[in-house]
């Protein structure tokens, strides 16, 4: 019941961030059209390159240093005045860079590129570092919160046609600026006053020169393969796939709680000396994560793929065979996830965490250039489903001494096999015929569940003996509230 507390938590303070664009994301489909909106996400993805690997490597080094310092307001404020300066600086450059590249080059879509370049001044405002370094998180949640909510009522005011791309654009700049404006109104009460001229700006240019290395080539994976796709075949391919990543990250998303809530218990069996037990957890996570991460994979691979003629339209096609190579993604994912998790709350070395990271995103960066301009989007999924796999192996390998390959397998086969009688399920009914309208991929969904739950508790697996726990403690709860509801109603004395 804890975990279930736990992951509650988790994935209800980060899913809000995954959900929102979601939704945002069919308005602005069926609204801007599949040209309209691939400009928008392309020349985002080209601002983003710099501005990713640079404001994750501030946010890195800024939270590991922050989280090494006592809890002292004159020490705190020294260290945030001198890294902000360096923030400020960076960016401001790298705006004028990025303008300067853009005339030099004459990139299409120039008025669209200029708009982007707002997000520059978001990311000069960008001190949410500081919060999670301090562990004040609820008010970084709190800007992400904020930012989602200021562009529900604009967006319908506003964007009612392709031709309001520029104000789609200038939408995301300035309510992004807005949310980060807002955390710094709780500067007064978390800094005090100190002496600009003393701050160390060169220490922390060096000390930041690690994360910065760090950062590329995950950020460079994150991004470049949306910029690649324009040279293949224009903006519509970026449109389609960007759509597709997005379904996919909502998938992650939830998966993610899991071994996020598990850290607590090994943190704990760690503390107390529970070898066998932190061992033991290993295995729990991934089990917990497969079973969840099958059922979701299938629903996006499947039913994902019918949903998109409503759910986006019919210019979105492609979307669909997009799916059916990224759902694995996200079991593939929630096995690394899990696994890393759980590595980094036993304190097994943060490099064993990094070195798989940073190889799979080079492999990523290296196929996309060499790949993605001539073979186009179907390319870019396998990419990134390979270079997934890439990691999870490569971390595997690093946890070799402490998790036996075999177990894994007899943890996880069960779910799969649910997961295979299920798609066998839903693939007949879409071979049969069955409409894609939102009342039927509904349909279709509730049968993937009953049909994979079956399955599962046939086999008696772990989760379907907690996940009947959980079901006769709610039940019962229930029954109780019930019965003294009634009483309270008919004043009836116990």
């Amino acid at each position: 019941m804890q975990l279930l507390k736990v992951y509650l938590q988790e994935t209800g303070m980060r899913l809000p961030t995954e959900l929102v664009p979601l939704f945002f994301l069919t308005y602005i489909a069926h609204i801007l059209r599949q040209h309209a909106f691939g400009i928008q996400v392309w020349t985002y993805a080209l601002v983003m390159l710099t501005i990713g690997i640079f404001s994750t490597a501030i946010r890195l080094y800024a939270q590991t240093e922050l989280n090494k310092m006592p809890p002292d307001k004159k020490g705190n404020s020294h260290f945030f005045w001198g890294v902000w300066s360096i923030q400020v600086l960076t960016f401001a450059v790298l705006a004028l860079l990025t303008y300067g590249f853009v005339q030099l080059f004459d990139l299409p879509y120039e008025g669209a590129i200029r708009l982007q370049l707002l997000f520059y001044v978001g990311a000069m405002l960008d001190i949410s570092w500081l919060f999670n370094g301090i562990n004040k998180t609820r008010i970084v949640v709190r800007r992400d919160a904020i930012i989602q909510m200021a562009r529900f009522v604009p967006l319908i005011i506003f964007v009612k046609s392709p031709d309001d791309l520029a104000a789609f654009i200038l939408l995301l700049a300035i309510t992004t600026i807005i949310g980060n404006v807002v955390m710094w109104f709780k500067l007064p009460q978390t800094l005090v006053r100190v002496d600009v001229a003393r701050i160390p700006i060169r220490r922390h240019m060096r000390l930041m020169t690690t994360f910065f290395l760090a950062a590329i080539l995950p950020q460079l994976a994150l991004y470049l393969n949306k910029v690649l796709l324009f040279w293949h075949d224009g903006v519509d391919e970026v449109a389609s796939y960007y759509s597709a990543e997005l379904m996919v990250k909502v998938g992650i998303a939830l998966v993610l709680g899991i071994g996020i809530a598990m850290m607590g218990r090994v943190v704990e069996q760690r503390r107390q000396g529970d070898a066998s037990g932190v061992q033991q957890s290993f295995y729990d996570a991934v089990e917990n994560s497969t079973a969840l991460a099958i059922i979701i994979a299938v629903g996006v691979a499947i039913v994902g793929s019918q949903t998109v003629y409503w759910f986006l339209g019919i210019d979105y096609e492609q979307v669909g065979a997009i799916l059916h190579v990224l759902a694995f993604v996200i079991v593939v994912a929630s096995w690394r996830y899990s696994l890393a998790l759980q590595q980094l709350a036993a304190e097994r070395g943060f490099r064993n965490l990094s070195m798989p990271v940073q190889i799979a995103t080079g492999l990523n960066v290296v196929l996309s250039l060499a790949l993605i301009p001539w073979l186009g989007v179907m390319a870019a999924a396998w990419i990134a489903l390979v270079s997934e796999i890439v990691a999870l192996v490569l971390q595997l390998l690093s946890l070799r001494h402490v998790i036996h390959l075999w177990r894994l397998v007899a943890v996880v086969w069960r779910y799969i096999v649910a997961g295979v009688v299920t798609a066998v399920v839903l693939i007949a009914m879409v071979r049969a015929g069955v409409p894609a309208y939102p009342k039927y991929s509904a349909l279709e969904a509730a049968v993937g569940l009953v049909v994979y739950a079956l399955v599962v508790v046939s086999f008696d697996t772990p989760v379907a003996k907690a996940t009947n726990q959980v079901l006769l403690f709610s039940g019962k709860r229930m029954f109780e509230s019930t019965i003294e509801f009634i009483r309270i109603v008919l004043r009836i004395k116990k």
